[in-house]
């Protein structure tokens, strides 16, 4: 397990190698990162950068009734927060205006954001546009997506008119629409892994460990879960190094999102 927490860590410093402008993240012998600089020698400092990793397709077609997802993935110092505009430069998350942001006053040193749009409802224009937003450090990132409307096959009216389709056409599948997919934290502070969904019923939230372990306060006081669906850590140990998985459940299905938590030593 360890030599797969390295490996991980390993690539993850090859992808940030173009941002790190001179900075060096350095291995200590308990393979712990610490953060440092070249030209100063004073550590724990760190570079300020976005990036969108994956963007979401730049178009995709929807039939007028059917749900479609945009994914966007944001990587960023500190962290970024991601948004999804619609092309008039409305929200694009109604149901949820804060549904897909994360504050950028976090002082995470690094981390790489997934966002997930669910469009459940097409527009009655022939096509839309969908823009993915990532902010860091007063940069800016933007990846677009141009959604075109087709006319879907009409509804079976026999099928509309039975219980079981009135009984089930409210309801949403739980979808996570935001979580971390890395996140690199200095030891000693207090960590807030989100966890961000939607669904009819609104899903309840569970964090799994690596043993696949539900995580909760009476197996380690520094763990609690908020009623917002946040899995938060103080006190930040290299022992707490590892993956972590959000699990969103309602009465009609289940989605997992993974977060891989990396400590650093802040000296």
């Amino acid at each position: 397990m360890m030599n797969l927490k390295i490996l991980y860590l390993l690539a993850m410093m090859a992808m940030l190698a173009p941002q790190i402008n001179g900075r060096a993240v350095d291995l200590d012998q308990d393979n712990s990162l610490s953060a440092s600089s070249s030209s100063s020698g004073t550590r724990m400092s760190r570079p300020n950068f976005v990036k969108i990793t994956s963007p979401p397709p730049v178009q995709i077609n929807q039939a007028r009734g059917s749900t479609i997802e945009l994914e966007c993935e944001v990587m960023g110092s500190p962290t970024p927060t991601v948004q999804w505009v619609h092309g008039s430069g409305q929200m694009a998350d109604w149901d949820d205006a804060a549904i897909n942001i994360i504050s950028e006053s976090s002082p995470t040193t690094m981390a790489r954001v997934v966002s997930r749009l669910v469009l459940d409802h097409s527009s009655h224009a022939s096509e839309s546009t969908y823009t993915c937003i990532g902010r860091s450090g007063g940069q800016t990132a933007l990846a677009s997506t141009t959604v075109y409307h087709t006319e879907g096959g009409r509804a079976n009216f026999t099928d509309m008119m039975k219980p079981a389709h009135h009984l089930f056409m409210h309801l949403k599948p739980a979808r996570v629409t935001l979580h971390y997919r890395a996140l690199f934290e200095y030891m000693g502070s207090t960590v807030i892994l989100p966890c961000k969904t939607v669904g009819r019923p609104l899903p309840e939230v569970t964090w799994k460990n690596e043993e696949g372990n539900v995580i909760g306060s009476m197996q380690d006081s520094r763990f609690h879960t908020l009623p917002t669906g946040e899995l938060v850590i103080n006190d930040l140990r290299w022992s707490d190094m590892g993956s972590y998985t959000c699990v969103a459940k309602n009465a009609i299905s289940k989605d997992e999102a993974e977060t891989f938590l990396y400590p650093i030593r802040p000296n």
